[in-house]
């Protein structure tokens, strides 16, 4: 199945499992192959699938390949607008891949530093320490400081749009140009956007990485990550790190994405429509001084955003209130019923953190300074459930403000 012939919500009902696929199996869901490894025809098959000049292949062994995980795979592909795709164990192993295939020691690399901690921390500490030099943006919309900190030693550019927790939209098409001026490909972590409102790739990106633990499964009942790229890479990774680095998911998990991909068109409006009416209920409220969507006019990069994100913005915001305690963040969270205090997003259910005490809570206060994320910053990520029940809970929880 082609992208260009079909559109996205029939490539997420059937993308990797056409009817050819559909036959061979005698399966009206794709097949759950939860298998460590298979059985070879003879011994001749084994020699031949281990020689690296014969190009005959076959599953072997789910550290490499599967027919469940390959199916995600090629659906991911298709939807990404990309050659191929390569399924991992969580995001963070789908970015970790990717950069690890790009950079060698002594090279450079730039990324934003609006970017989930995790990831940071592994450009800066992890990669840092292998003798990969890191540049950081410290304004991702600064299309000048990108230029001035990307030259020939550059092998790969790094960006989340929209950013967690801050919606900061990076130009996509701007940075994948910023980037081909010096053979430097552009990286694009597209978990908050989805291939649904954004495809980086038809914009010029060389790789697109996703946390499909989030919109692509649904629930938050699945960890898994994706890269999507040239077949050549893919074909490389597949035979390098991805082997030596055990980054495969669960074949369980990736037969549940895949389940979950075929509401994705449906569960972005309702988010989005949902986020959008909650955004703007914040913005408007006497106890909030400031609301992150970029849904919203008042977003400085809006109109960015609507071209750039099909105007499904998604369902992540977040925002401060004009008391800039932490007991009043506390207090807010706490005082929800409806929508549920987790470490998470992107799901059915609605979900409120605060980064700066959680999962942002490792970067210094310079750091947290320079990503814009105040102390009193709340992260809520919209579900699918009725708006009205959400705004009557946001409502009772900041009476307690």
């Amino acid at each position: 199945m082609k992208e260009e012939r079909f559109h996205d919500e029939t490539i997420l009902v059937m993308g990797g499992y056409e009817n050819e696929v559909a036959v061979k199996y005698n399966s009206f869901a794709p097949p759950l192959f939860q298998t460590v490894s298979y059985p070879l025809k003879n011994a001749e098959e084994g020699r031949r699938i281990f020689d690296p000049d014969d190009p005959y292949s076959n599953y072997v062994y789910t550290r490499r390949d599967n027919p469940t995980n390959h199916i995600l795979e090629e659906r991911m592909a298709q939807v990404e607008g990309g050659e191929a795709g390569l399924a991992t164990s969580s995001g963070m192993a789908a970015i970790f891949q990717i950069a690890a295939f790009l950079l060698s020691a002594g090279a450079e690399c730039v990324i934003s530093n609006r970017v989930y901690t995790r990831v940071f921390e592994l450009f800066t500490k992890t990669f840092a320490r292998y003798g990969v030099k890191v540049h950081v943006v410290k304004d991702p919309t600064n299309l000048d400081e990108w230029s001035a900190l990307t030259n020939q030693k550059t092998q790969l550019l790094y960006v989340e749009t929209p950013s967690n927790p801050g919606l900061v939209i990076a130009d996509i098409k701007r940075l994948a140009e910023i980037g081909d001026a010096y053979g430097a490909p552009l990286v694009v972590d597209n978990t908050l956007a989805t291939p649904i409102a954004t495809k980086p790739l038809l914009l010029g990106a060389a790789a697109v990485v996703e946390s499909v633990s989030k919109y692509i499964s649904g629930n938050g009942s699945v960890l898994a990550g994706m890269v999507v790229t040239k077949k050549e890479w893919v074909d490389q990774m597949r035979q390098g790190q991805y082997l030596q680095c055990g980054i495969a998911p669960s074949p369980f998990n990736s037969w549940l994405c895949l389940l979950g991909m075929e509401t994705l068109c449906l569960r972005m409006v309702r988010h989005t429509e949902s986020a959008l009416r909650v955004a703007g209920y914040l913005e408007a409220h006497p106890k909030v001084a400031r609301v992150n969507y970029p849904g919203l006019k008042s977003h400085p990069q809006h109109d960015l955003a609507r071209r750039q994100m099909n105007g499904l913005f998604g369902g992540l915001l977040s925002f401060c209130l004009k008391d800039e305690s932490l007991s009043a963040a506390y207090r807010v969270m706490d005082s929800c019923r409806i929508i549920t205090q987790a470490i998470h997003e992107n799901a059915t259910r609605s979900i409120i953190c605060h980064p700066p005490s959680t999962n942002f809570r490792s970067l210094s206060e310079k750091e947290l300074a320079e990503a814009q994320i105040p102390g009193g910053l709340i992260r809520l990520s919209i579900g699918i459930e009725n708006s009205d029940d959400l705004l009557e809970d946001l409502e009772s929880a900041l009476t307690h403000v």
